[in-house]
């Protein structure tokens, strides 16, 4: 049998390339056009040129991973971090702070134009934060290595732990605990059952969490007892245990030293006690900006009835119950309604409570699903509210305010809401998570009449 040449096809993926970054994208990444497709690069300013190494790639888009600048933008920030190729925890810290969430905010515009089609608008309002120090809750991951404990971060692009000592995002008294920590760790029996350490300034004390694999060892609790009271700290474990019916594994969270009334949030004149493994907005000031702006969306005159969905601790809850509105809060974590229901009954609010429900599933045969609201604050996770704004455009509330860290599933939602009769009245964001890619949003939905 005869066999002909064939010449082979050259591959046509192409494995790097150099351009021009002409815009931002909602991320804060480097948005470029080559060959036909448009790429985005994170770590790129507009009006840069630079060499770039094909992450992956699509027939008319792709990402890519910076190899070289070969020009610079005059605007670019000098690198602060020791740590921020290996930790990739602040990936704008290149940019400017007003050019960062400038860029957000214009990709915010151009994502609720598309799903929507129309134009959202400028915002009311926008909340900036300072860069340094404003964060007052971390999660540390754990690495043993020749016997010894690292406390860091994971990076961005791998599983690897990054140790650290000092992270200037962290407020002040949690980088002064870092190298303490470290070595009391280091010191315990049960140090390898260590998974994570998780940090929380309160309004009161500092808190630790350790999440451990299996109970924590007597000796070791007399360790923590000693530093927690040498530090003026608070330390409690997370130990896994059997249900005394199921047998399920579960998760217990203790106190093991200090006094746990010591761990607390301020919100609005109440002193609202908590454990940490409890769901805390990162950035206290801007925080306190966003309840701020809720309680002006809603305006109150103190006789209404409010629904809070993901309501978590009741961080808008006990602002609006302080108006003399009835609230309703609804979460799916028990223990954090526990601590909802629990503070509220300590400063007597009657016409304030809890409930434990799935906002992910059916939930419509509660009881307080089938009352009346005359307004909704919802505040979901990144995943975003698709069944509860189904659930809204059935409740009929005249006003909707939600809160979103995902533009992308808000986008969506807010989509639902408007086919379900209402209108976006207002819209704003708050820089809750400064040096990242992330962003807090705002939207204020009224019902046509």
């Amino acid at each position: 049998m005869a066999v002909f040449y064939k010449p082979q096809s050259k591959d046509k993926t192409l494995k790097s390339f150099e351009a021009l970054c002409t815009a931002l994208d909602i991320h804060g990444r480097g948005v470029a056009k080559h060959e036909g497709r448009i790429w985005f690069v994170p770590g790129v300013m507009e009006q840069e040129k630079f060499r770039a190494l094909v992450v992956n790639q699509k027939e008319q888009v792709g990402t890519a991973k910076l190899v070289k600048l070969l020009t610079v933008n005059k605007e670019r920030r000098a690198v602060d971090c020791p740590l921020l190729e290996k930790c990739g925890g602040c990936p704008l810290e290149h940019l400017p702070l007003k050019k960062a969430l400038e860029a957000k905010i214009q990709g915010i515009k151009k994502l609720f134009s598309r799903v929507l089609k129309e134009d959202l608008g400028e915002p009311s309002f926008i909340e900036e934060s300072v860069e340094d120090a404003y964060r007052r809750v971390c999660r540390l991951s754990t690495k043993t290595d020749h016997g010894k404990v690292y406390l860091g971060f994971r990076s961005a692009f791998s599983q690897n732990l990054v140790p650290i000592d000092k992270c200037k995002v962290l407020e002040d008294r949690m980088n002064d605990i870092l190298e303490p920590l470290r070595k009391f760790i280091n010191s315990l029996k049960g140090k390898k059952t260590i998974g994570h350490v998780e940090l929380v300034s309160s309004d009161g004390a500092l808190g630790i969490l350790l999440r451990l694999t299996s109970n924590l060892d007597p000796d070791d609790e007399v360790l923590c007892q000693a530093f927690a009271k040498d530090r003026g700290i608070l330390i409690f474990v997370q130990e896994p245990s059997k249900h005394f019916i199921t047998q399920e594994e579960v998760l217990n969270e203790r106190v093991v030293a200090g006094d746990p009334h010591e761990l607390y949030l301020n919100v609005k004149g109440y002193k609202i006690i908590f454990t940490p493994s409890a769901f805390v907005q990162i950035n206290k000031v801007i925080n306190e900006k966003l309840q701020d702006r809720v309680l002006e969306a809603l305006d109150l005159k103190g006789e209404e009835c409010v629904l809070d969905l993901f309501c978590g601790l009741g961080n808008f809850s006990f602002p609006i119950a302080k108006t003399g509105a009835s609230v309703v809060g609804v979460d799916i974590v028990r223990s954090m309604v526990e601590e909802a229901n629990l503070n509220a009954q300590n400063f007597g609010l009657e016409k304030l409570k809890f409930c434990v429900a799935d906002l992910e599933d059916d939930f419509e045969k509660q009881m307080w699903a089938k009352q009346n609201y005359d307004a909704v604050v919802l505040d979901p996770g990144r995943s975003g509210a698709k069944l509860a704004c189904q659930f809204l455009s059935k409740l009929k509330p005249k006003l909707a305010v939600m809160i979103s860290c995902n533009p992308l599933a808000a986008s969506r939602d807010v989509a639902q809401l408007v086919q379900g009769g209402y209108k976006i009245k207002s819209w704003g964001v708050f820089d809750m998570f400064p040096r990242t890619s992330h962003v807090e949003m705002m939207l204020v939905l009224e019902r046509a009449s």
